[in-house]
């Protein structure tokens, strides 16, 4: 029987291929999140993911990982007639639509917070120890946000973890129609300007799927870890400002 691991900031971390069938993808449990164990696990595969009144954080590498390669980004032919405006206005220092990255984090990740997701379990699992561990790791300069902008009002956006030439995105809001879609298309080729050659989705949906994002098996997750995330272990400058949907700063 395959057994279900207790980490913890100092303990030895198991590779992700020991993940148990039933449920998919669960491999460990923890006492709570920290900047440096969240780290540590994203270099081993796995993220956690539990109901914010969990007695204990669970962690998971499932067996099917849900990703994105940058240069698959589809946009479907309705959101290029509203890409088309934003990118018509980019030079507009006052443009009604923008987006950034790293201008506001915790706020990308508290608003993230109030989702509802369409979990295993009800509710969110952003806790207060997540927020805690994420926004350490955005100091250390390894966790970033996008932010998409209307009118200084901030309507949607998401965050995530670079690791190497992988950027694992974590989760996403959207207070309009479109909003979460416009931050998400111009962070991926901005990631991909900065290197990015793999954006962890983590789990199948049919939005991730209608932007290009696909499924691979764990093994090959487990190959663009240990290939891709070389260099890791330092922080790379990334300024907070506006950005172009084509990836650059404005």
């Amino acid at each position: 029987m395959t057994p279900l691991y207790l980490i913890d900031d100092e303990s030895a971390l198991p590779p992700s291929h020991h993940a148990l069938e039933e449920p998919d993808g669960l491999i460990a449990v923890s006492n709570t999140v920290t900047a440096n164990l969240v780290w540590r696990a994203y270099h081993h595969g796995y993220y956690p993911c539990s109901p914010v009144d969990e007695e204990f954080t669970l962690w998971w590498a499932p067996s099917e990982r849900m990703v994105l390669f940058p240069q698959n980004l589809h946009i479907s032919k309705n959101f290029k007639k509203l890409l088309k405006r934003i990118i018509a206005d980019e030079s507009n220092p006052d443009a009604r639509l923008q987006v950034t990255t790293n201008y506001c984090f915790e706020e990308v990740i508290r608003a993230c917070a109030t989702v509802q997701r369409n979990q295993a379990f009800d509710g969110n699992w952003i806790s207060e120890d997540v927020i805690t561990a994420y926004t350490a790791l955005h100091q250390q300069g390894h966790a970033h946000s996008f932010e998409a902008w209307q009118d200084g009002e901030l309507i949607g956006g998401l965050y995530g973890v670079r690791i190497g030439r992988i950027f694992c995105g974590e989760s996403m809001f959207s207070k309009q129609s479109q909003a979460s879609r416009i931050a998400f298309s111009h962070a991926v080729n901005f990631l991909a300007n900065q290197g990015i050659m793999l954006i962890d989705c983590q789990q199948d949906s049919d939005y991730l799927r209608s932007l290009g994002a696909t499924l691979i098996p764990r093994g090959e997750y487990e190959f663009y870890i240990h290939t891709l995330s070389y260099g890791a272990t330092t922080a790379t400058p990334w300024l907070a400002g506006r950005i172009a949907y084509h990836g650059h700063y404005i």
